[in-house]
């Protein structure tokens, strides 16, 4: 499906790349995919992730709290991965908001509320890069950022 992503952002600022606006039909699929992500790994679905990464994609967890930094490269080794991680209780995706970059490119940022054991939550925030494929909008890459109270990357 090819995009009628040509109309500029109005918003960007003077000497910042203009973005291009997503028709609401893509809007919607990228949401709806957004949404999948955290529905797959709370059913521990793995082999699903497949809807929602491109089969080259790169995961990154920041480090946080003396934990070091996890690169994943290719769709596999994101599957090995999500099979051997500790995860919340249920991953609640919101703030989705994705702006096209080109006509098979778009940026997406959302966050996750994560519920946790005895009643605790988490936080992390989602900046993904994103990419048209036959199957739709897949990520190619994410970072995830662990919100622990300490200050935000630059």
């Amino acid at each position: 499906m090819q995009s009628d992503a040509t109309a500029p952002d109005e918003t960007a600022a003077a000497g910042e790349p203009m973005h291009l606006s997503l028709p609401p039909a893509e809007r919607l699929e990228i949401h709806d995919m957004a949404a999948l992500y955290g529905i797959l790994i709370d059913d521990r679905d793995f082999a699903g992730l497949s809807r929602v990464f491109t089969d080259d994609a790169v995961f990154v967890i920041r480090p946080s709290r003396g934990r070091d930094e996890v690169r994943l490269n290719g769709l596999d080794a994101i599957r090995n991965f999500m099979d051997g991680a500790n995860h919340p209780l249920a991953h609640h995706v919101t703030n989705v908001v994705a702006v096209a970059d080109g006509p098979d490119n778009a940026t997406m940022r959302s966050k996750v509320i994560a519920t946790l054991p005895k009643a605790r939550a988490g936080s992390a925030d989602y900046r993904d890069r994103l990419r048209r494929t036959p199957q739709g909008w897949r990520i190619a890459e994410r970072v995830v950022t662990f919100r622990t109270g300490d200050p935000p990357p630059p």
